[in-house]
């Protein structure tokens, strides 16, 4: 009898929820230490879920959630053990080994949903065989358990380990059983030092291999992005209005897609939680050969410690990093190649050759460290005051680049691509504006109209509401430093950048981004940090939006930090989530709550 999709998704649900559940209980404290089970999973898989110690893992969770939810995570992942089970003492499994999700099994065509294999610790595979839900082996070795109300399993041993899966895969476990890999390279053959040191010791590590998902489903998802395009061309015959920008943007979205999954290799997070943070550890392997691959090479340096001085307490964000060139360089490439096609007939290859050599030109004019801070400010248009502080190589190529970039929004593909998603942008350089302290000052005008976008009206809404008629930004050149500062008013801004360069430093760290920066083990190292604010941010949104919202009070002290390294065709981001942070953002949704309550009650 054929399984339904239906059936097979709550088959895989089932097994997977049991996967995060087997480490919940542990009845050996003597158990020995078994293979790491990544040794007994073949490289080409799809995905892989690791478990270091869950039930460790599950105190630890337990422990942030303390002050943020009323139940933990440990009570209720036991007891859905012992239902699957048939026991409130499961019977048999090492709490302290290693729990591994994976698929597919080996053999089968294409990705079938139930083709899950689970790997479980045990202490001793007779006593989990004991437990009241798991019924004795066959001849072949393999064992079935039929949970209460729920899909059958079956399980057979391989080596320190319980197999299991979906009931139907017998044949698959069988084959596991007795030849292992058959003959295989394992996973950890492909995981480099780094990596394989994360898939030990983090509670949680999850591993993508994407090219296998390209091959799976790459073709599916770039199917259903055109007839979503199909669909909208169909609608705009029918009204008779242009539909032009959802379209422009799926063949966006498509170039994009297309590019992530020829030029990744694979992607993996792990998670590590504590009782003061929750920090992860995102890493994205290059496919050699490719555009990526190049991209993320070493960085030229580490960046001066000393701009973390122009960075600012009270932001919503804050970045701070060394400039990257050849990294930024590659990125404008693939960023032009793409406008050029999005802009269609209206780019020729001399325009999108000339638009890259533009690019070039203002990248490389920048050198040594980048620090920028945005700071949320509601009652103005916009709504946000930017400045950017950069070393600076070349200040008279990197001007050149600007005045190209001023022509290059009125006529070629970047106004080509901007008119198909119905904007009309305009760019004015000025040189000169202002003299202040003897440093000459440049003013930047940039004014949007959204009027002509499909349902133009509430876009243009929205882009009024956050930038009005545009935006006003101001550069300076002081001592082989570039200060750029937008705010509705960004002249006292670039003043002041402009006396902190003059007086030689831009003085100490401030407090909210030294103590961010303390989240992440060697974030001073590391090519980018950032901070981020999520409670500044909401406020920005609320600000943009074209309806009035309640305004909230949302008392921060603490950030969200990240940062950043790549070497060897690989990128490695650090994302550090603090108690602290979670507790306000908390506080401020149950604020806002409460005050729309009370307005839908007047």
């Amino acid at each position: 009898m054929t399984r339904t999709s239906g059936g097979k998704k709550t088959l895989a649900l089932s097994v997977l929820l049991m996967a995060f559940c087997l480490g919940g209980f542990g009845v050996a404290p003597a158990a020995r230490a078994a293979a790491d089970p990544l040794t007994m999973i073949p490289s080409e898989i799809l995905f892989c879920v690791k478990i270091n110690d869950l039930n460790g893992a599950l105190g630890q969770i337990d422990l942030f959630l303390t002050g943020l939810s009323p139940m933990g995570v440990s009570m209720p992942v036991k007891a859905q053990l012992g239902q699957i089970l048939g026991s409130p003492q499961p019977q048999g499994i090492d709490m302290s080994g290693s729990f591994a999700v994976f698929a597919p099994l080996p053999g089968g065509e294409g990705f079938d949903p139930t083709r899950l294999g689970i790997l479980v610790p045990v202490s001793s595979y007779e006593q989990f065989l004991g437990n009241p839900k798991v019924q004795p082996s066959d001849t072949a070795g393999i064992a079935t358990i039929t949970p209460e109300g729920g899909p059958p399993l079956v399980a057979t041993r391989v080596g320190e380990y319980a197999l299991l899966s979906m009931a139907g895969n017998e044949q698959a476990l069988a084959a596991m059983k007795e030849s292992g890999l058959g003959g295989k390279p394992a996973l950890t053959t492909g995981l480099d030092a780094p990596e394989l040191k994360k898939s030990q010791t983090a509670p949680l590590w999850i591993y993508g291999n994407v090219q296998l998902a390209a091959k799976l489903f790459g073709p599916m998802i770039q199917g259903k992005l055109q007839e979503i395009k199909a669909a909208m061309s169909a609608a705009s015959q029918q009204s008779g209005q242009a539909v032009m920008a959802p379209a422009v943007a799926m063949d966006m979205y498509a170039g994009i897609l297309d590019t992530l999954l020829k030029e990744t290799k694979f992607a993996s997070l792990s998670l590590t939680p504590s009782a003061a943070k929750i920090q992860l550890s995102f890493s994205v392997g290059a496919v050699p050969g490719t555009g990526m691959a190049e991209m993320f090479q070493s960085s030229p340096g580490q960046p001066d410690r000393k701009f973390t001085g122009f960075l600012d307490n009270g932001a919503a964000m804050n970045f701070f990093g060394v400039v990257d060139s050849a990294a930024w360089n590659k990125m404008n490439e693939f960023q032009l190649d793409l406008l050029g096609t999005l802009a269609g007939e209206g780019a020729s290859a001399e325009d999108v050759a000339a638009l890259k050599k533009m690019a070039k030109d203002a990248t490389d004019a920048l050198g040594g460290t980048l620090a920028a801070s945005f700071t949320v400010d509601p009652k103005s248009k916009p709504p946000l005051s930017i400045k950017w502080v950069v070393g600076l190589k070349n200040a008279e190529k990197l001007y050149a680049a600007l005045e190209k970039a001023s022509a290059a929004v009125e006529e070629g593909p970047i106004a080509e691509f901007y008119k198909k998603m119905g904007m009309e942008l305009s760019f004015e350089l000025k040189r000169k504006t202002e003299t202040y302290k003897g440093v000459n000052i440049d003013s930047i005008s940039v004014a949007m109209d959204m009027s002509a976008a499909a349902g133009g009206e509430q876009e243009a809404q929205m882009i009024k509401a956050m930038w009005g008629d545009g935006f006003q930004g101001r550069i300076a050149v002081v001592d082989n430093t570039l200060v750029y500062t937008i705010a509705q008013d960004p002249t006292p801004a670039v003043h002041e950048l402009i006396d902190r360069v003059k007086a030689g430093g831009s003085g100490m760290t401030p407090s909210e981004v030294h103590s961010a920066m303390q989240l992440i083990p060697g974030a001073d190292q590391a090519d980018f940090f950032a901070t981020y604010n999520i409670l500044r941010l909401m406020q920005m949104g609320m600000a943009m939006m074209p309806m009035p919202m309640p305004s909230t009070p949302m008392p921060t002290q603490s950030n969200i930090a990240m940062a950043a390294k790549s070497a060897d065709g690989k990128l490695t981001l650090e994302l550090a989530i603090p108690k602290q942070h979670a507790q306000e953002a908390m506080m401020a949704v149950m604020q806002m709550q409460m005050q729309m309550q009370q307005q839908g009650q007047n």
